[in-house]
C-alpha cells in the first residue's frame, strides 16, 4: 500500500492505515519500535520479556491479590 508521509511539528509522521492498525492490535497511544536501512523503514510491535516485565515492578507499582470468585473449573487453590 503506498501512503503518504506528511510534516508533524519538526518531525514527519507516516499514517498507519485502520486495517493495519487492527490486524496488528496497534491503538493511539501504543508502543512501537521503528528501525531503518538504508532503503527500509520498519515498524514493529516491541517484543516483551517476562524478565524485562518483571523488571518495571516497583513497591510504587505493586498491586496486591484480587479476588475473582470462586472456581469454575478444575482450579485448585
Amino acid at each position: 500500500m503506498r501512503t503518504q508521509v506528511s510534516k508533524w511539528g519538526h518531525s514527519l509522521a507516516v499514517r498507519i492505515p485502520r486495517a493495519f492498525a487492527e490486524q496488528l492490535g496497534v491503538t493511539n497511544g501504543s508502543a512501537i519500535e521503528i528501525t531503518a536501512t538504508s532503503e527500509r523503514i520498519v515498524l514493529e510491535k516491541p517484543k516483551y520479556t517476562l524478565q524485562g516485565l518483571l523488571d518495571g515492578v516497583t513497591l510504587e507499582n505493586l498491586h496486591g491479590e484480587t479476588e475473582i470468585g470462586e472456581p469454575m473449573g478444575h482450579e485448585e487453590w
